[in-house]
């Protein structure tokens, strides 16, 4: 709608109206917090997880709208229809940007609970933002230096036990656990350096949601799996947003039925380990297909114009 703008002046309406839209959203959910510290009793915990959830959804609403507003975006979004849940969700996806948080938001529209997803620790310092993140449970995971884990092999297990105290509240208070299997953003230096043998991915790390699957796998009624791609947009795609530089988003959507692969005790039982390990390279390479199913269409889109 405002996307026509010059590119410095959409940077400013971005900023402000995600500020303020933070603040309208944080504020709430950090009183709500405090509520939860003082009257720590079930039925005010349950209020008070029915209100930050209906507060997420305005917060999606607002992203949208907001998206929309300044970015003229085409959405290119395929595969299994979302369906509505009120019980907790695992979605796993492939990480190009800051930007996918939103995207994701978006894509599912409010349909499945809040989402939670991990965050390093130092993220919590951000105004608002991390406060309130934490207030909603989102788990904060610390990454140490080789020599910390050196000195203190315990440090190691501490993500472990981050994953399990979240599947726990999963299980209390029903959100979407959002698991960004690579670790890290993709980009083309990284998955050199992590001998990638993917051509749009990083090697997927099984441990989080091996945990958590071994956790909550009975409790979780859905389990997603999301493929994202912007073709104008792979490096710096967050800036190209503020920037009103947005085109075309893929996405695809797919609902993994449970099985055997997928329940287990992923610590202790060493086939279920491997086996699990395979089964998500497995996905990976499928993934990594279709984002060349996706390239392509993209290309012959721009071909045919």
């Amino acid at each position: 709608m405002l996307s026509f703008l010059p590119a410095p002046l959409l940077f400013i309406i971005n900023s402000l109206l995600i500020a303020i839209n933070v603040i309208l959203i944080a504020t709430p959910i950090l009183i709500l917090g405090i509520v939860k510290i003082i009257l720590p009793f079930d039925f005010i915990l349950r209020l008070v997880d029915n209100c930050n959830y209906y507060l997420y959804k305005v917060w999606v609403v607002n992203n949208r709208m907001l998206m929309a507003l300044t970015n003229d975006i085409k959405w290119h979004i395929t595969g299994d229809e979302i369906p509505s849940t009120r019980k907790s969700c695992i979605v796993m996806s492939n990480h190009i940007s800051w930007l996918d948080i939103l995207f994701i938001g978006s894509v599912y529209g409010g349909r499945i609970p809040i989402t939670k997803f991990f965050m390093k620790q130092n993220l919590i310092y951000i105004p608002f933002v991390g406060l309130a993140c934490y207030t909603l449970g989102m788990p904060f995971l610390r990454r140490y230096p080789k020599e910390k884990l050196l000195k203190n092999p315990a440090l190691r297990t501490k993500d472990v036990e981050t994953t399990k105290k979240v599947c726990k509240d999963l299980i209390k208070y029903p959100s979407s656990l959002i698991n960004f299997c690579e670790g890290t953003r993709f980009t083309p230096e990284k998955a050199k350096k992590a001998k990638s043998t993917y051509r749009h991915l990083m090697p997927p790390k099984a441990a989080s949601l091996g945990v958590a699957l071994s956790e909550i796998y009975d409790e979780v009624e859905y389990i997603f799996n999301n493929t994202f791609y912007y073709p104008e947009n792979s490096k710096g795609a967050f800036m190209d947003m503020m920037f009103g530089k947005i085109k075309d988003v893929y996405v695809n959507i797919e609902i993994i039925e449970k099985n055997d692969r997928l329940r287990g005790n992923y610590l202790e039982d060493k086939t279920f380990k491997h086996d699990f390990t395979m089964y998500l390279r497995e996905l990976w390479e499928k993934k990594d297909q279709l984002l060349d199913e996706m390239q392509a269409d993209y290309r012959s889109r721009k071909n045919n114009k």
